[in-house]
């Protein structure tokens, strides 16, 4: 970008943040671009109120079950959390949303014509009224249209005629709920993200364009290598060893303390005839009672010697950033427990393994960690075979053992699945994001 615009001087690109956000960007876009491009570049936040009144809040419930998916019963019917009620305490609810998603939500003329429609006439004031007045945009971009922020940015948009380009900015945006609101051009990470949209959004194929992850180009591009005894020094870890890489599942999954401690015994009694360690990361989005959770469940193996904890937000920081990517680049194997690091794990071609039993608990399938395999997302990682499904601690073992052997083994599976769900991964998907904005 800095380049076009060095290049054409009469072009203006304006950030628009919330509120909250625009502070912790501002010094990072001045640095790069204040003196440089001076007046062609400007910041703008804006608060978005979290008040919806009674229609409003109907209207909203209607439009997002015109989509109920696998993911959908899981949030609709299950909850997330074991302790949660599911659908925000809202079971008795289900059978409507199926029954709006099996009518209403079978007919495009409804989702494309009927809620634009009434949402511009059901949400009337707009927060970004004042920002398109006063710069009047030719376009827009809303890289993240799961978000309630970027949906009425993009709604002002359309009100206005103006031009628009966006994107989601998770693998499992599309097949939660449905989106008010279609942008002119899609930008799809994959194959698999594309056929979300059409199939979910109603998207015609032809708006839709596969671009790949732009974080991956940071993956892929090697600036920050580091050797594998770097990193094994890193993490304090023995140059002759292997190490585990266990991302973790926050209050989602809360037996994981069974397959941690069985693992770490597994090691300590030298079951896999060789020194074998252990890297945690906990779930990196906890807060409040997710986090107090999470430092209570892993708690007794932090002083364990075979144990690192991988600590913190990781995209959002490049040096933090570059150390994980290293950490997981020089994993033996990943156990990921329903996360989308299964599709960072697959760029380097990692063996693959996720937990689908309750440790030493038999839970009902509406508590179980395996009622994640109906996420539709989740679908296609599996049916790739890709990721090998732990039912018990005998299979866990096994497949571990398998793997730390022969690293090779279900290495066409791991292709199939960076074809379908990865897609691009030469390092330019970021130019090809650009070159679809400018």
């Amino acid at each position: 970008m800095k380049k076009f615009l060095k290049e054409n001087r009469d072009w203006r690109v304006v950030f628009v943040m919330p509120a909250d956000k625009a502070k912790n960007y501002e010094l990072s876009l001045t640095e790069k671009l204040k003196d440089e491009l001076g007046k062609q570049w400007f910041l703008e936040s804006v608060k978005i109120s979290d008040f919806i009144n009674t229609i409003q809040r109907i209207f909203y419930f209607f439009y997002s079950y015109l989509v109920f998916t696998g993911t959908t019963k899981t949030l609709a019917t299950m909850g997330m959390r074991p302790e949660d009620a599911p659908g925000a305490g809202r079971r008795i609810l289900s059978p409507l949303k199926i029954l709006i998603a099996n009518t209403f939500g079978r007919l495009k003329f409804i989702k494309v014509r009927v809620v634009p429609y009434l949402y511009h006439k059901i949400f009337i004031n707009n927060p970004f009224f004042s920002i398109f007045e006063k710069y009047q945009p030719i376009k827009i971009f809303a890289p993240n249209l799961f978000n309630r922020f970027d949906m009425e940015f993009l709604a002002e948009a359309k009100k206005r005629g103006i031009e628009t380009v966006g994107m989601v900015t998770g693998w499992d945006h599309f097949d939660k709920y449905f989106l008010p609101f279609q942008v002119d051009t899609l930008l799809a990470q994959s194959e698999q993200i594309k056929g979300f949209a059409t199939r979910y959004q109603a998207y015609n194929s032809s708006k839709v364009f596969v671009v790949g992850y732009p974080y991956f180009d940071f993956i892929v591009r090697n600036d920050y290598f580091k050797e594998r005894n770097e990193v094994l020094k890193d993490l304090n870890f023995p140059l002759n060893s292997k190490y585990i890489l266990y991302i973790a599942g926050s209050m989602y999954c809360p037996d994981e303390p069974d397959i941690i401690e069985t693992l770490i015994k597994w090691a300590d009694d030298n079951k896999f005839n060789q020194d074998v360690r252990l890297v945690i990361r906990p779930y990196p989005g906890g807060r409040g009672k997710d986090r107090a959770f999470d430092e209570d469940k892993f708690n007794s193996f932090k002083e364990h010697p075979r144990v690192s904890f991988q600590t913190g937000k990781f995209w959002g920081n490049l040096e933090r950033t570059a150390h994980f990517l290293n950490v997981m680049r020089h994993a033996d194997a990943v156990i990921a427990v329903y996360s989308t690091a299964v599709l960072e794990a697959a760029v380097f071609d990692k063996p693959l393994l996720t937990i689908s039993f309750d440790g030493y608990n038999k839970r009902p399938f509406s508590r179980s960690v395996k009622r994640f395999e109906l996420r539709e997302h989740f679908k296609d990682v599996l049916k790739s075979g890709a990721l090998k499904r732990a039912a018990s601690f005998e299979e866990l073992f096994n497949f571990l053992n398998d793997y730390l052997k022969n690293p090779e083994l279900d290495k066409e599976k791991r292709e199939v699945l960076r074809k379908e769900l990865v897609c691009k991964l030469d390092g330019k998907t970021s130019d090809r994001v650009f070159s679809y904005l400018f």
